[in-house]
């Protein structure tokens, strides 16, 4: 199979076109870094990296209201019987808490424990530091491409 560059939108000349490719092969190893620390971050903490994801959905929710896990099957772009396993597994780590919803039974909301919020902004605070410590990398990356 052959790839025609011009069809990638990359540089005009060869020499543009490597340097295209080369930025992007930074970008999608910098990408790889920041999901391998966060994942040992996570697990540092009890909790894997599907898990700091949910804690996250759930902390992002709309303020006025728990999210239902269709709500965060649809945040996380998972199928709902998965998310419901996630939700399991994260009451049962202690970082969240489930309860049909009074109104609708059907529903059941999740919530941050205080555990959970604190796992998750330990967390955060990790990734943050290191997004912040690695931007210059991926903006210089960027640049590159033009």
């Amino acid at each position: 199979m052959t790839v025609n560059t011009e069809t990638l939108r990359l540089g005009q000349t060869d020499a543009e076109a490597e340097l295209d490719f080369a930025a992007l092969a930074r970008i999608r190893r910098g990408m790889n870094d920041l999901v391998e620390f966060v994942q040992m971050a996570a697990g540092a903490r009890g909790c894997s990296l599907s898990m700091y994801h949910l804690l996250l959905a759930v902390k992002m929710s709309r303020s006025d209201a728990s999210p239902d896990i269709g709500m965060l099957a649809t945040s996380l772009g998972i199928r709902h019987p998965s998310a419901a396993e996630m939700v399991r597994k994260a009451e049962a780590a202690g970082f969240v808490r489930s309860s049909a919803d009074r109104e609708d039974r059907r529903r059941v909301l999740v919530q941050l424990t205080p555990a959970g919020f604190s796992t998750l902004e330990t967390i955060a605070e990790e990734h943050l530091d290191e997004l912040r410590r690695v931007r210059a990398g991926f903006i210089a990356a960027l640049h590159a491409l033009g």
